[in-house]
């Protein structure tokens, strides 16, 4: 049996689910829960950690890196646009995340977004709580048929894709990922260009990093058909918001459905004053079964690296 000092350490930092702890051998690793520690006193606590696990919403920069000891950051999320990664391999620090812990929930968001635009369900909802029963004259339409363009067909974009041939609708998709292409041929993957001009609906699954800054760029943008709804659950900064608003203004995109924005959590407040926009607040991966399953996935990662680790020795 290994001594107390022997064994790896880990701080949980972060508001996380803690059902992947279970999976853990409480010989072989030890866990601190302390939820909300600043980074500031992460670095001072005078403790050799070996594991960190945060949520998005920290950021880890150059600074602290350099600073820290950790063998591993485990952040439980896809996205680790939050984590300098350069800095993290300088300092030969994993980095470990969720690929598909939250497929499933950002999935079944980005079509609750979908359907509560095309059945205008917000405004039916406030008809009713005015009284206005009996009142019809207003836009509502069926899937079935529509065009879908899907940007980016991995865990998230992958089951949109699935949940959209269940509504019997056309579907495009873009992916620059040959390895994906092969894997999904059964779907029809098209120029970014056509797929943009001829979608009536866009749903953005990419990841947030330096060459996917802007990707739906002021050009792509203006590519769009007016009469077309755009949907992003991915992350704000891999479209130009300010441009997107200006176009949702303008009425020369018909409705956009979005999950996320540029700077969470203070959003563009002129957003709010626009009737053509479906905003919730970066939830699209956040359930109570996602973050079971995300912290199921990191923990077994952690384990994984240090019983390899083990055998090498």
């Amino acid at each position: 049996m290994l001594k107390p000092e022997d064994k790896i350490r880990i701080l949980v930092a972060d508001k996380v689910d803690l059902a992947g702890l279970s999976l853990l051998n409480e010989n072989h690793f030890s866990a601190d829960i302390k939820f909300g520690i600043p980074n500031s006193k992460i670095l001072n606590s005078g403790i050799a950690y070996d594991v960190l696990v945060i949520r998005s919403t920290r950021k880890i920069n150059n600074k602290f890196l350099k600073k820290c000891s950790f063998k591993i950051i485990a952040t439980c999320t896809k996205g680790i646009d939050h984590i300098d990664l350069e800095a993290a391999k300088k300092s030969k620090i994993k980095i470990i995340n969720s690929e598909q812990g939250n497929s499933v929930s950002a999935a079944e968001h980005t079509f609750a977004l979908i359907l509560s635009i095309f059945k205008n369900i917000l405004l039916s909802d406030k008809l009713v709580r005015k009284n206005k029963f009996s009142f019809y004259d207003y836009r509502r339409a069926e899937l079935k048929g529509k065009k879908i363009g899907i940007i980016g067909l991995g865990k998230v974009g992958s089951r949109v894709a699935m949940y959209a041939k269940a509504f019997q609708m056309k579907i495009m998709a873009n992916d620059i990922d040959k390895k994906i292409v092969r894997k999904y041929r059964k779907f029809s993957f098209v120029d970014l260009d056509y797929l943009l001009e001829n979608a009536d609906i866009i749903t953005v699954h990419i990841p947030l990093n330096s060459d996917n800054k802007n990707f739906i760029s002021r050009e792509k943008l203006k590519l769009i058909n007016e009469n077309a709804v755009i949907i992003n659950t991915s992350r704000g900064g891999v479209i130009d918001e300010n441009y997107l608003l200006k176009m949702l203004k303008n009425r020369k995109i018909f409705y956009a459905g979005l999950d996320v924005f540029r700077n969470e959590p203070a959003v563009n407040a002129e957003f709010f004053n626009l009737d053509n926009v479906l905003l919730t607040n970066h939830i699209a991966g956040k359930t109570k079964d996602s973050s079971k399953y995300i912290s199921k996935d990191i923990f077994m990662q952690v384990k994984k690296h240090f019983s390899l680790k083990t055998k090498k020795c």
